[in-house]
């Protein structure tokens, strides 16, 4: 185990990103209750559901001192109210304690990641993190595996992730064992297998300790 290189990506495979959302519309009905004497949370978690623009739809029907452009920042820059749940947190007690190394590799603002990174306390988890907007390589490109495949040059690497359009097909010709957390329905971008072989995992697990079963294997 010493000898295996643990990658993760972070939404919907370390945590689910809809709590990201619906903290940010939590945050986002609170700014505006002062201005509208009412909390209209439920209201926009509604407009999510039935996959109406749900920004657009408030600021025409209430009015408050804030574009869209501004729901927007606030909704990406919030500082989330998301938690680690506990099989998860276990399983990267475990990764952590029995492996060679552990990163991070997830796409998005510098800021909104870190913000995320923190307030799950992923921190003391991973010796690397890599985000897209600090290294300007995004995934699927190859490069932004590189420097894991690079800094541990004859090891065996895993990366667990959830996304087969972006995830997958980089790790795989560079013949990391990718493992695939399979959506329970809840995931903001849903899951398409329907792909070539290429952008497919090796591995499908329900939940992510079930990984543990696969690393014991390798």
């Amino acid at each position: 185990m010493k000898k295996i290189v643990v990658v993760f990506d972070l939404d919907d495979t370390l945590y689910a990103e809809i709590d990201f959302l619906k903290s940010a519309y939590k945050h986002i009905a609170k700014l505006l209750e002062v201005h509208l004497q009412q909390n209209i949370y439920d209201e926009m978690w509604q407009l999510y559901q039935s996959q109406q623009s749900t920004f657009d739809v408030i600021k025409q029907k209430y009015s408050f001192p804030f574009s869209i452009a501004d729901l927007v920042h606030e909704y990406r820059f919030h500082q989330p109210q998301i938690d680690l749940v506990k099989t998860t947190q276990t399983f990267l007690d475990w990764v952590k304690k029995n492996t060679l190394a552990t990163a991070l590799i997830t796409d998005g603002r510098s800021i909104t990641q870190r913000n995320k990174i923190r307030a799950l306390g992923l921190e003391k988890y991973f010796d690397e993190v890599f985000i897209s907007e600090e290294t300007g390589i995004e995934k699927p490109n190859i490069g932004a595996f590189m420097p894991i495949e690079i800094r541990y040059h004859g090891h065996k690497k895993i990366f667990i992730a959830d996304n087969p359009k972006k995830d997958f097909i980089a790790p795989n010709e560079l013949g990391w064992t990718t493992i695939a957390l399979k959506n329970k329905g809840q995931n903001i971008h849903q899951q398409d297998w329907n792909l070539p072989k290429d952008f497919l995992p090796k591995f499908y697990v329900a939940e992510i300790n079930e990984a543990k079963n696969i690393l014991l294997n390798l």
